[in-house]
């Protein structure tokens, strides 16, 4: 097949998909700072089999809603909902700290779920989320036990960086310590972190920090699937936290102030040894409702 051929049949098979988007309605939501495209998939209305084309379209900034990932609310058979989350490059992930915290809420709104806790299924494990109000923005989620530290022997360490470090906290992150966050150049360096063979495939979230405070952190991130920097991220959070924590520099709970100015609040219970990592991370942010809308040309 020649290269013109296939690119009528992908747009014959966007086209086909764009036709089950026609006239259904959304909710735009942000986690402090990442900002969804939230649907509700509990009937199964969603083309999966066209989402790579399809999500890459509604998250375009300009020419489609604009956002970090699509959101999905779906039914489950054990936990209580299920996230089905598509990155902006239409690829699904497994886990989004910030989009865990929307859907729990966006669940509370639609009467998915009774009470102010439910268990959320994601490709990543079930995870717990508190709701205490579903008409105030606050959510809390508890993660699942991070996994797979290396505080050490990591070669990209290089001035400006003091300190680098890996963790999977749901999502794997590179978390790389400078003194002054706001002078990297993470358009430049965020890729060289995030592809590093070491974490490949399928690569991993790339952190920048600057410790303000025992109790206070400064984050910005780069994030794969999306592949700019974003205004915030729930894991990476989590990550830079839990990290700093083990480095002696913070400890918990720590307030993480993220480029989109939201702050998200980590805490946890620190383990007695100082290389082990803590079985209990919680993640406290506001999950945002931006607006409602119905789709009409995609």
């Amino acid at each position: 097949m020649d290269e013109r051929a296939r690119d009528i049949e992908r747009e014959t098979r966007v086209s086909e998909g764009t036709e089950a988007l026609e006239n259904r309605s959304f909710v735009k939501m942000s986690g402090g700072g990442n900002d969804f495209v939230v649907f509700d998939n509990r009937d199964g209305w969603f083309p999966k089999d066209r989402a790579l084309e399809l999500v890459a379209r509604l998250c375009r900034r300009g020419l489609g809603v604009g956002a970090d990932a699509v959101l999905l609310l779906e039914k489950d058979t054990e936990a209580d909902i299920r996230m089905a989350y598509y990155n902006a490059d239409g690829g699904e992930a497994p886990m989004c700290g910030n989009g865990a915290l929307c859907i729990a809420r966006y669940a509370r709104m639609e009467g998915a779920v009774d009470g102010d806790t439910l268990r959320l299924a994601t490709g990543s494990g079930t995870f717990h989320a508190r709701v205490p109000d579903p008409e105030c923005p606050e959510v809390t989620l508890w993660l699942i036990p991070p996994r797979d530290l290396a505080l050490r022997h990591i070669e990209l360490e290089r001035p400006p960086y003091r300190r680098v470090g890996f963790v999977d906290t749901s999502t794997p992150h590179v978390v790389a310590l400078v003194d002054d966050v706001e002078g990297v150049d993470v358009l430049r360096e965020g890729p060289r972190f995030r592809r590093d063979g070491r974490w490949d495939p399928p690569g991993a979230n790339a952190n920048f920090v600057t410790v303000l405070d025992r109790r206070t952190i400064r984050m910005r991130t780069y994030e794969r699937g999306v592949e700019d920097e974003t205004l915030s991220c729930g894991t990476g959070a989590t990550a830079s936290a839990i990290l700093t924590a083990l480095w002696g520099l913070t400890e918990p709970p720590v307030t993480v102030r993220t480029t989109g100015g939201i702050p998200l609040i980590v805490d946890f219970t620190r383990p007695t040894d100082p290389e082990a990592l803590p079985a209990d991370p919680r993640l406290t942010g506001d999950a945002r409702v931006i607006f409602r809308g119905t789709l009409e040309g995609v």
